[in-house]
């Protein structure tokens, strides 16, 4: 099947039953009963009694109970851990592919004075190529609206949001150095787009953090390609994420 007709059917079925419901459907119907409990449990965070972990765990249920969030629950606290964890690294932190602000908000809880950098269409994915047709990417998934984000996230300060095709709306942060950027673009160009105004922009023991590396095909090709003949290493996590910390 061409790549055009399975978009068409794609967005069809992603209109009628929401993403959301598709993963509690696969849940509940296929990776408990047929795959088995282990793989059912990937995405949960264990605090083995560390009092910060109990308190992320709380945090986490707050924000889900406010928003729609796509990631797992490890994933986004290596978001969490990574802000941080670069709070001693110099620069701002950016971050790529906003959504409903659910993963910014996160960061916001951690970044303490740091500026936060946030970059969306708002209109949902711009471009969705053959290598990048993984249910359920297509042209204009994954939009938000930006009114909402910015009411979402009002009581932080130094939070500036930038609309548009990033990094045609990277101009205002181009003479910027950064500590921390976290990435969940979902395509190899958009990826490859921000590996390529970033890297030169990280500050030594910066890290730049990317959603959808293992499952996503454009953006693992975006990563290995990207890092082929530099020196830092694409670290794999326990997830769907990738890290980088520049050296």
């Amino acid at each position: 099947m061409s790549l055009i007709p399975r978009k068409d059917l794609i967005q069809v079925f992603d209109t009628v039953v929401p993403s959301r419901y598709v993963s509690r459907f696969r849940k509940a119907f296929i990776i408990d009963p047929v795959m088995g409990y282990d793989v059912a449990m990937r995405g949960r965070l264990s605090h083995y009694g560390d009092a910060e972990r109990r308190e992320f765990q709380a945090i986490l249920r707050e924000i889900r109970s406010e928003t729609e969030l796509l990631i797992e629950d490890i994933e986004a606290y290596f978001i969490h851990m990574a802000v941080k964890r670069t709070a001693k690294v110099p620069g701002d932190i950016a971050e790529v592919g906003v959504y409903r602000g659910g993963s910014a908000k996160i960061i916001c809880r951690a970044k303490g004075d740091r500026p936060l950098h946030l970059f969306d269409t708002f209109e949902g994915l711009p471009r969705v190529d053959e290598i990048d047709s993984v249910w359920p990417f297509y042209e204009g998934k994954f939009s938000a609206s930006e009114d909402l984000v910015r009411e979402y996230l009002r009581d932080f300060s130094q939070v500036s949001i930038y609309r548009g095709i990033f990094p045609a709306t990277g101009m205002p942060v181009q003479d910027r150095q950064f500590s921390f950027v976290n990435l969940d673009v979902d395509t190899h160009r958009s990826t490859r787009d921000c590996l390529e105004f970033f890297y030169p922009r990280m500050s030594p023991g910066g890290i730049i953090l990317s959603h959808d590396y293992v499952n996503t095909p454009g953006v693992r090709k975006a990563f290995d390609e990207f890092f082929l003949e530099k020196p830092e290493p694409v670290l794999e996590t326990a997830a769907s994420q990738c890290m980088v910390a520049k050296v």
